[in-house]
């Protein structure tokens, strides 16, 4: 009975702390725009470190979209929420989003992950700027408290243009494997 009560608990909190845990800091648009930019630079550069030929594809591709999010995975069911920016490389347009994603799958975690994943064309980027469903698979094994641990991720999102993606927990730990689905849409109040 008690584990029943705490499952139940579980999955009707997890929406609501996953939503409160990855929204960017500010008290005002400009404020949360600015946090959202530092943290998009800071996990940049910690990818740029650890694939440094990752650089040069996002530079060269017509975009590139960027999320901080939290992940919580209490046993079969996943729940993530994100909030990122989708750069369009020919423009320089930046459009703030938000993402939600809900999958199934064998897995425990809690965790904070950067997500970067190249846009292979100028529709792409133009199509992830607006709100948009997409589904895919995620597998990962990590364990990582600030410098202490290390991640293994693999992602498939299925029918983007998404060519290539980088996914790795920076803050908590994950042991999972779901498929998802998820939405990305505009931060309205950010653009």
């Amino acid at each position: 009975m008690l584990r029943r009560t705490l499952t139940v608990l579980a999955l009707t909190l997890a929406p609501a702390l996953s939503a409160a845990c990855s929204s960017p800091e500010g008290r005002t648009p400009t404020e949360e725009k600015a946090y959202a930019l530092m943290v998009r630079d800071e996990a940049l550069s910690d990818l740029y470190v650890r694939e440094p030929q990752a650089r040069e594809k996002l530079e060269g591709a017509p975009g590139y979209v960027f999320f901080s999010g939290f992940s919580l995975h209490p046993g079969l069911l996943t729940f993530a929420n994100a909030y990122g920016i989708v750069q369009d490389n020919v423009t320089g347009k930046q459009t703030h989003m938000r993402l939600t994603r809900f999958g199934i799958g064998p897995g425990l975690a809690i965790k904070g992950y950067y997500l970067v994943a190249i846009l292979g064309s100028d529709e792409a980027v133009a199509a992830l700027s607006e709100s948009n469903w997409n589904a895919g698979g995620l597998a990962e094994a990590s364990f990582r408290f600030g410098d202490f641990g290390g991640s293994a991720a693999a992602e498939g999102l299925g029918g983007s243009a998404v060519t290539e993606s980088y996914l790795w927990t920076h803050t908590g730990f994950a042991l999972e494997l779901a498929g998802a689905v998820g939405k990305v849409y505009p931060e309205d109040d950010l653009n």
